[in-house]
């Protein structure tokens, strides 16, 4: 396989792990409670007098990573260096690094471009 085509599956195999994770309806179920458990812990962190499930489903979040795991571009960042660590293992590429950089911008541009 050429190594042009074996990127460019990666980058598209990537914006699809990332937008199951920030946007798809099908795997809400999984990760909003995740995401919502994950703020609920930075709230009671940073104030003891919070009560879960008083706002739940917030539109914006305090916790780093309930932000991450709903920002296309934070998450596909790591989806695209977790993918490439593993073509570069089984295929062995060339520039990793360079290739982990190139991947996560396309899989943010796509995920900006992409409208429900």
């Amino acid at each position: 396989m050429s190594d042009a085509l074996l990127i460019t599956l990666l980058a598209l195999a990537c914006y699809r792990v990332t937008r199951l994770v920030t946007t798809d309806k099908i795997a809400e179920p999984i990760f909003e409670p995740f995401r919502q458990r994950l703020e609920d812990r930075w709230q009671r962190k940073h104030y003891p007098e919070y009560v879960p499930d008083a706002v739940r489903y917030s539109p914006t979040w305090n916790s780093k990573l309930a932000f991450m795991l709903s920002c296309p571009w934070c998450l596909g960042f790591w989806v695209s260096g977790s993918g490439t660590l593993i073509v570069s293992i089984v295929y062995g590429l060339d520039y990793p690094i360079l290739t982990w950089f190139a991947v996560s911008t396309v899989v943010g541009f796509i995920g900006r471009f992409d409208s429900e």
